[in-house]
């Protein structure tokens, strides 16, 4: 939306998981947005040509040559179809923009799984975008690291239109605070056996929650976005604590995008924990500016990148240890001052595009493009 805002004509190229079948590309517009999809690789064969370059991409950014690209983003996209894509823009002129969000875990899975994985994640990070014209950072861990490598960077956190979001609804016809976690902490297949690759700590959440309930304390704890028996698999010593709870924690699994923003913003809190790691560190958590965008405040750790000072009174950070004392004092909070904490979130439009208009402006001005 930022480019459009700015006069760019934004053209979508990607996978679709929906489609399994055929090699062309396929054309279904979104939003006033040109895309164009592949079909989503399944097997060997077909993912190492996704790792390597669809051909039908790279014939789609040969082709459009003619139309005055000025540009090309790659967002987490494979290292070596990255630098083939690269390759392509240098030969007509146009910049090649490494778009960097995450650093991958290789940890999990199986032995070729994680080398292949560990391989291209260093290439990625470590060759690729620091020979690009510019990269597009979501945290100060990434700003810092390629500015050091006098990249041109700017840095943008998740962003939505808050102009689609509604205002919150009032909190004061209840007494009974309701938390709700969103989000996939962990892939159960891909989990190491000492668990220290799991991207969010639910299992902390879980603990600070069965403490509250053993002290009789009143809430809800609402978790979507992995069921229960997933989360069993990689914690089964929860097993107990889980039935204990059954009538205030409960896992829903996968739902809707817009059912889940809607429970965000019906819901006192949002609330998430992260290990301190390369790769929590690397990225930015969408579902805090998703939840602020709601109008719902955030219960989070205290090193989680927030670049907006503008949401400071929707944050309550945790340091390390202190996790259960902070849901403990925001429990007592009275829903007149939940409605007020939840009206400043919502109006502060934090993490508006608009609000970041100026900053890709300059970014592009400075590529020239």
């Amino acid at each position: 939306m930022i480019l459009r805002d700015l006069g760019y004509e934004v053209v979508f190229l990607g996978v679709d998981a929906s489609r399994s079948n055929g090699s062309e590309l396929a054309r279904e517009d979104f939003f006033g947005f040109e895309c164009w999809t592949a079909p989503r690789p399944i097997g060997i064969r077909f993912w190492t040509r996704y790792v390597l370059g669809l051909d039908s991409i790279l014939r789609f950014i040969r082709r459009d040559s003619s139309q005055g690209v000025v540009a090309v983003i790659c967002y987490n996209y494979p290292a070596l179809a990255q630098l083939r894509i690269a390759k392509i823009c240098r030969n007509m002129s146009a910049r090649i923009i490494s778009d960097a969000t995450e650093w991958y875990d290789a940890s999990g899975g199986g032995f070729v799984y994680g080398a292949v994985k560990r391989f291209d994640t260093f290439l990625r990070m470590r060759v690729v975008h620091e020979s690009a014209d510019g990269v597009i950072t979501t945290s100060k861990y990434l700003t810092d690291l390629y500015k050091k490598k006098k990249k041109l960077v700017v840095e943008l956190p998740t962003l939505f239109n808050a102009d689609k979001f509604k205002p919150p609804p009032s909190r004061k016809n209840t007494s009974r605070k309701r938390f709700v976690y969103v989000g996939s902490p962990f892939n159960p297949a891909k989990i190491n056996k000492k668990r220290s690759n799991t991207k969010e700590r639910l299992d902390l959440c879980i603990d600070v929650f069965h403490e509250l309930h053993k002290e009789g304390r009143i809430f809800t704890f609402d978790v979507y976005g992995i069921s229960q028996e997933d989360y069993l698999k990689v914690f089964p010593e929860h097993k107990d604590i889980l039935q204990e709870m059954a009538d205030v924690v409960v896992f829903w699994g996968k739902r809707p995008n817009q059912y889940v923003t809607q429970q965000i913003a019906d819901s006192d809190f949002s609330i998430f924990f992260r290990d301190e790691t390369r790769v929590t560190m690397a990225g930015f958590p969408s579902k805090l500016a998703e939840s602020i965008s709601c109008g719902t405040p955030v219960i989070c750790n205290s090193k989680t990148s927030c670049p907006c000072d503008a949401t400071d009174e929707a944050l309550f950070l945790a340091k390390h240890g202190e996790e259960l004392a902070l849901v403990r004092n925001v429990l007592q909070f009275s829903p007149s001052k939940m409605d007020g904490l939840k009206w400043r979130a919502y109006c502060s439009r934090a993490y508006d595009y608009r609000n970041y208009l100026d900053s890709v402006s300059d970014f592009m001005s400075r590529l020239d493009v």
